[in-house]
């Protein structure tokens, strides 16, 4: 049987994966150091950090669960723990019952949902990517690594493991993205622009936070994605902490009135410091991290947000609340097409007439866009020319 001293030397210098880096003999001093101003047990848990939304690093869970037990019970035994808990995300039942026997029969209690800090206060939370390399150490086959995934066009892909050292443009190009066309890569939940981040090496200090590369097009808006990005996160949260509840209410709200055409002069200055109140007040990994990306926006696109709040525009198109789609009366042949492919029934019109757009029915889907043959729905963020006011034959509208 290893001896507490021994696991403390084999484990030596391993950092914590996920989103809280520190050195594992760290974490189990100050758990050990501490424990005796806890009343609860101490328990030795193994889960995703709250904060990871993608639970691409599920998958190490999934492929090496005996490895994540074994490395469960270094972890325990280097602590001292009371019990040993291990946590699959919400939506993960299936996983969760495919594993409870197995963990039962080394003492492991499998919950389902975000970890609950507070239950498990005074102990040691422990990533699944720590647990199988500690598991590695002890048997002498750990090859340092991260696994990281790459996510782009809405789609995440598999896990690629990237030797240390490895740059991110590398991982990027095996996943087989597009690299050109690229406006900003988040790390996990922190932003960067592509100069910054393609020639990133991996290294075992490298925050990679959840471990998936989130790639942003060129024609994306980054306030949209701030707003996208917070309304994930507002739904994750447990909402038990005030600064993670109202700090993600409140920069929710904010982002949506900057997208919806109502940013308000100085809303950014508070933005930011709400934020980065929300980073160092948070008590898991959900409110420490949950205001990183729209920092990161803040920071590095200034501009864009100046867009939306003082010129009342979006460069790329994408809210919809400062572009308008009218038909042009000069270009429409009264073919129906749109009529036929408008979810919202915002066309008005008949064969042979100059169709007409409800702007306060039409959603902006763009599906008519795509169905006109003659370009005559146009899309634009400027002024809207003279239109007809009621039904008009195609080709007479000047004479009106």
């Amino acid at each position: 049987m290893i001896t507490r001293e021994e696991i403390y030397a084999k484990a030596e210098g391993l950092l914590e994966f996920g989103i809280e880096r520190e050195p594992v003999t760290e974490k189990w001093n100050r758990v050990n150091e501490e424990r005796a101003f806890w009343q609860n047990p101490i328990h030795a848990v193994a889960a995703l950090n709250n904060g990871d939304l993608d639970h691409a690093l599920l998958a190490l869970l999934k492929e090496n669960t005996d490895k994540v037990f074994d490395g469960l019970d270094v972890a325990a035994a280097a602590i001292d723990a009371d019990a040993k808990l291990l946590y699959v995300p919400e939506g993960e039942e299936a996983l969760a019952e495919e594993i409870s026997a197995k963990a039962a029969a080394r003492g492991i209690e499998v919950r389902t949902g975000i970890v609950d800090v507070r239950y498990s206060r005074g102990g040691a939370f422990h990533h699944f990517e720590t647990l199988i390399a500690l598991a590695d150490i002890l048997e002498g086959t750990y090859e340092p690594a991260a696994y990281m995934a790459v996510r782009a066009g809405g789609k995440t892909g598999g896990l690629i493991r990237a030797e240390y050292g490895t740059k991110l443009a590398d991982v990027i190009t095996q996943a087989g993205a597009d690299a050109d066309d690229i406006r900003a890569i988040a790390l996990g939940n922190t932003l960067y622009k592509p100069e910054d981040a393609l020639d990133m090496a991996i290294e075992a200090d490298t925050n990679i936070g959840n471990g998936v590369i989130t790639l942003y097009p060129k024609n994306c808006c980054m306030v949209h994605e701030a707003d996208e990005n917070l309304a994930a996160y507002k739904k994750a949260s447990c909402g038990k902490c005030t600064f993670c509840r109202e700090g993600l209410i409140q920069l929710k709200a904010n982002t949506a009135e900057i997208t919806g055409g109502q940013g308000r002069k100085g809303c950014t200055a508070m933005m930011e410091e709400i934020g980065e109140a929300m980073t160092f007040s948070g008590q898991c990994t959900i409110g420490k991290t949950a205001a990183d990306f729209t920092l990161g926006t803040l920071k590095l696109f200034p501009e864009e947000y100046e867009d939306h709040i003082r010129k009342k525009k979006c460069a790329n198109n994408v809210c919809q609340a400062f572009s308008t789609i009218y038909i042009d009366p000069n270009e429409c042949q009264g073919c129906e097409d749109c009529i036929d492919v408008c979810p919202a029934d915002a066309i008005e019109g008949k064969k042979g007439y100059i169709h007409m757009i409800d702007e306060y029915e039409c959603t902006k889907c763009k599906k008519c866009i795509e169905a006109c043959e003659y370009e005559a729905i146009i899309l634009t963020t400027g002024r809207v020319p003279k239109l007809p006011e009621r039904l008009v034959k195609v080709g007479r509208f000047r004479k009106h």
